[in-house]
């Protein structure tokens, strides 16, 4: 295979999102095709770990703390991800520069991953020029514009370009995740320990980390698992993310239809690959549950509101959007400063019939 770079050793520095990592899988996939004998070390924070468990691309995975850290008069300190520690972050830093990466892959906008790999001494640098970190890259990419202004794009494409910009060859665009024996064996005890195993399922996830304009009602919620009850004899299984189980709590108790909550069943994002594997439909709102279905080949009804959907539409996807025509969305706000009509606009028996539609179930 030709290579237009001889990279002995690559440091792949990982998005920060559940969605963006699963979107950026082509482009993980493409760097092990374009540098098969490399030596690929992936950083990644701790609780995004299990999303690439069992894939075959990395030879090494570093892990990053998740939270952030700030000084004193506010400044985040260059290594967000380790949680404010100056010592880690430094012993971080000592590591990646002892490693002598030939070639660093910056997935993350954000100046601290630019200025992560640059103290590291990583000798070529390639990421988007953003946020004033231009200076930190040796290879800087322009975001894709149009008249002046910033184009949407597919996350997946986006990341893509990372890789061509080195002229690597993609064979495929299509998100991607593998499942171990370990998780097919936790999952199925999950699935028997709940009885949801006893018959064909579709699966609810309510949550999204991104912000509260982005969230539908736990009425909705509720009443969509109560009509899909009476159509369909399918179990309805609910599952959320860290913090979300007081919003998943709240949809069982409007619920009239006995659905099945597995909030409180810490899933790992492991595990909740088979989860998603085995349902015959997700029913989720523009999240990381979303593209996990993508990557599974499972259908999906999505409930999207104040998202721009070009950053998040896929060819790969199977099943349907939602969403209402309104004149202020989409606005990209994580708070609305109104009424969230783009979302409770969405009424749960356009849900219900949507979900039938991609089934191919007719009522009766």
């Amino acid at each position: 295979m030709e290579q237009i770079i001889i990279a002995r050793k690559i440091l792949v520095r990982a998005p920060n999102w559940v969605g963006d990592v699963v979107m950026a899988t082509p482009a993980f996939r493409c760097i092990r095709e374009n540098f098969p004998d490399s030596h690929i070390t992936l950083l990644i924070k701790r609780n995004l770990r299990g999303i690439i468990d069992g894939s075959p691309w990395f030879d090494e995975v570093i892990e990053l703390e998740p939270k952030a850290g700030k000084s004193k008069n506010g400044f985040v300190f260059p290594g967000t991800v380790c949680s404010g520690n100056t010592k880690v972050y430094l012993g971080l830093i000592s590591r990646i520069r002892a490693e002598k990466f030939d070639l660093g892959f910056l997935f993350p906008n954000s100046f601290s991953s630019a200025l992560m790999v640059w103290l590291g001494g990583v000798r070529r640098r390639i990421g988007y020029s953003r946020d004033a970190r231009s200076l930190l890259l040796t290879d800087g990419i322009e975001r894709p514009g149009e008249n002046g202004k910033f184009l949407p794009t597919y996350m997946g494409d986006y990341y893509l370009k990372l890789c061509t910009q080195l002229g690597c060859k993609v064979t495929s665009g299509k998100p991607e995740l593998f499942i171990s024996g370990e998780c097919e064996d936790k999952a199925k005890e999950l699935l028997k320990k709940y009885d949801i195993d006893q018959k064909p399922f579709i699966l609810m996830n309510p949550g999204a980390s991104y912000g509260s304009s982005k969230l539908w009602t736990a009425a909705g919620f509720a009443r969509t698992a109560d009509l899909l009850k009476e159509v369909i004899d399918y179990n309805i299984v609910l599952t959320s993310g860290p913090g979300e189980t007081g919003l998943a709590d709240e949809i069982e108790k409007h619920s009239k239809s006995g659905l099945i909550n597995l909030s409180c069943a810490s899933i790992s994002l492991d595990v909740f690959k088979v989860i998603v594997k085995r349902c015959m439909l997700l029913i989720a709102l523009d999240s990381g549950p979303r593209h996990y279905a993508v990557a599974l080949n499972r259908p999906v009804v999505v409930l999207m509101g104040p998202n721009n959907p070009m950053y998040t539409e896929s060819e790969y996807e199977t099943g349907k959007v939602i969403r209402e025509d309104i004149e202020c969305s989409p606005c990209q706000l994580k708070t609305c400063p109104t009424d969230r009509r783009c979302m409770t606009m969405i009424t749960p028996e356009k849900v219900v019939q949507t979900c039938l539609d991609v089934l191919g179930i007719q009522k009766t």
